[in-house]
């Protein structure tokens, strides 16, 4: 393994290990669908990225936006981390031997009804990446370069289904795709845990 990548992935679990748990414990709704999403890094020619999909028109909720693997949390889950994994699998087609989890961003309702249980995973081989194509249109991946511009992000307001208004981040098109709501403001709080250290140095050199 790349000394660099190691170093990353070491960090970034340190990093996550020092967050107070406290802070990841958000009350969950009422009558809201427990769910469990991966924000996977990984590299791509020797850079280092954040797998993002985009939804078929097909599936039941979140149509034709990007977003996360993940899903409903069922019955045969062991926990949350064990549905994260399980729709990764089924989604992008990444094995969970493949998938080492650096740790956990803070659980949140949604305003399409869910309570997101969210969990960042280094992916250590793309091999098996074979994507369900009732549910995934294609996969992008961007830099984590880009994403930490600050140029390409912003803020708008957003009426969810409540039709209340709520500011929200959003980056800028990037292979044509927008990345926005729910998974945008997962992705900025991953980036401002790492953002400051001296895992992400290479990722911005």
């Amino acid at each position: 393994m790349n000394h660099q990548i190691k170093q990353f992935i070491e960090s970034t679990k340190l990093i996550f290990n020092d967050i107070r748990r406290d802070l990841l414990t958000i009350p969950i709704g009422h009558d809201l669908i427990k769910a469990a999403v991966l924000l996977p890094v990984t590299v791509l020619e020797n850079e280092l990225v954040i797998l993002f999909t985009k939804r078929t028109n097909s599936v039941n909720n979140h149509q034709n936006q990007i977003s996360f693997p993940g899903g409903s949390i069922e019955k045969r889950d062991m926990n949350q981390k064990a549905a994260a994994l399980r729709e990764t699998e089924e989604e992008i087609g990444v094995k969970k031997v493949d998938i080492e989890i650096l740790g956990e961003l803070k659980a949140r309702n949604t305003t399409t009804g869910f309570y997101i249980y969210p969990f960042v995973g280094f992916i250590h081989s793309l091999k098996d990446i074979n994507i369900n194509k009732i549910e995934v249109e294609r996969i992008i991946y961007i830099p984590l370069k880009w994403l930490l511009i600050p140029e390409n992000s912003y803020k708008e307001t957003c009426y969810g289904q409540n039709k209340r208004g709520q500011t929200i981040t959003s980056f800028t098109d990037f292979d044509g795709e927008k990345v926005w709501g729910v998974t945008a403001s997962l992705v900025e709080e991953f980036l401002e845990i790492v953002k400051n250290s001296e895992a992400v140095r290479f990722a911005i050199d």
